[in-house]
């Protein structure tokens, strides 16, 4: 990414992960999240930050990418089996819904069954996986 690049526009992904204790596996989705569908690093794509709470064993990695390397989504995807994507904000085209709109709108607090649910990936489970959600800054 080019410093020098004045109004580039950015998006941020907050993938949630029922996972803690297992550093090497929230290490490794990290890594997943980096490359594109042929296995190579995104250049316009960073991980900013890792939190990992032992005790609830979940973990949040923040990333952030250039706003035209939104399909990095598809790539976690391809790369992550399990891995449920939902859009929100200018991420969320032609809607552009809010996180909360989005969550609202999902029963995301209330559903039982969530099988047709995210806008890329495979249903989340009910007791674990990973959900990410892209929101363009």
């Amino acid at each position: 990414m080019s410093s020098s690049r004045v109004g580039l526009r950015l998006a941020a992904c907050l993938l949630n992960i029922s996972e803690a204790r297992r550093k090497y596996i929230v290490e490794n989705i990290a890594k997943a999240a980096l490359l594109d569908k042929n296995g190579k690093k995104h250049p316009q794509v960073s991980v900013l930050n890792i939190f990992s709470d032992q005790d609830y064993n979940r973990s949040v990695i923040t990333i952030a990418a250039s706003v035209d390397k939104l399909g990095f989504a598809e790539d976690l995807v391809r790369h992550v089996p399990s891995c449920s994507v939902f859009l929100f904000g200018e991420a969320d085209l032609p809607e552009k819904r809010s996180l909360v709109q989005r969550r609202k709108q999902l029963g995301w607090f209330t559903r039982r069954d969530f099988s047709a649910l995210p806008d890329l990936g495979a249903a989340p489970a009910r007791r674990c996986g990973l959900t990410a959600c892209f929101r363009a800054l």
